[in-house]
């Protein structure tokens, strides 16, 4: 069966829908603590869009709420309460991110050791095609000398029966007298 959504399956990829097959990506999905893909879910919340607009909406709000004052101002300016779930927010995103960048990091040098065994593995696949054409190369010059020697080997008795002028005798196919067809032949050519 042909895949027709292959341009959509690398971006299903990225965007977490569907499962990357490559070993690497596997190997960090089967290794990984609860711990660690809970901070790279965290780690890929935080870095997103949707979390800057909600973050900066709930600001205005905050903000919005405690200056006009229709509810009761539980955060008067210069919102410390504010500041403080910032400073909270802040003590738990550093160590998340820096959790997930170590897993990050311990990915990226797994896909460097796969590339490197796959190039090694291209490498050693081209040595080995090298060393084939280079015998059939040197088949196919026994080959050419052998037919060499048989038409030499030819000529040679059709020159001792006279099947062939003495002097005459063509050394290439190229080499013999070509006509040129003259008349109605040339016209239909």
């Amino acid at each position: 069966m042909i895949d027709t959504n292959v341009n959509e399956r690398p971006l299903a990829v990225r965007r977490g829908r569907m499962p990357s097959r490559h070993p690497v990506n596997q190997i960090m999905v089967d290794q990984a603590s609860f711990g660690e893909r809970l901070a790279d879910r965290i780690a890929g919340g935080i870095g997103s869009w949707k979390f800057l607009i909600a973050q900066t909406i709930a600001v205005f709000t905050w903000v919005a709420l405690n200056i006009v004052g229709f509810i009761n101002r539980w955060d008067p300016y210069p919102f410390v309460l504010l500041n403080l779930l910032f400073s909270v927010q802040a003590a738990y995103t550093g160590p998340v991110l820096l959790l997930a960048g170590n897993r990050q990091a311990q990915k990226d040098r797994l896909t460097l050791e796969h590339a490197a065994g796959e190039a090694e593995k291209a490498d050693r696949q081209d040595v080995e095609i090298l060393t084939r054409i280079r015998e059939n190369t040197e088949l196919t010059v026994q080959i050419l000398q052998h037919l060499e020697e048989q038409r030499a080997e030819l000529l040679r008795r059709m020159e001792a029966s006279g099947m062939l002028n003495s002097g005459a005798t063509p050394t290439n196919a190229t080499d013999a007298p070509r006509s040129e067809p003259s008349g109605p032949e040339a016209r239909n050519a």
